[in-house]
């Protein structure tokens, strides 16, 4: 099956006072195929979209308590290595 356009993101969220993991995997599901978002550890999250990293970042803040953070990336180029980052999921969206 082919692979929609799109482009690879880490989300990365930090909060004091709750774990946002559930929160970045509900909300990022909620705009992209499930299929595509992949926890990679923690509160940090690879997803596969074709939208920008401002737009991930904007669908995230309604979301946020105050004192809360996200942290959006958009890779132009990556690699990874261990069992964490899901090989075959990356391999598949470009490397």
């Amino acid at each position: 099956m082919p692979l929609a356009p799109g482009n690879l993101h880490c989300v990365s969220g930090w909060s004091a006072s709750r774990p946002l993991g559930p929160v970045i995997e509900e909300t990022l599901s909620a705009h992209v195929p499930a299929e595509e978002v992949r926890r990679l550890y923690g509160d940090v999250y690879l997803v596969y979209s074709d939208a920008g990293a401002a737009t991930l970042r904007g669908w995230l803040i309604p979301s946020l308590e105050d004192g809360e953070s996200v942290f959006v990336v958009e890779f132009e180029k990556w690699s990874g290595y261990g069992p964490a980052p899901d090989r075959a999921w990356l391999l598949r969206r470009g490397h």
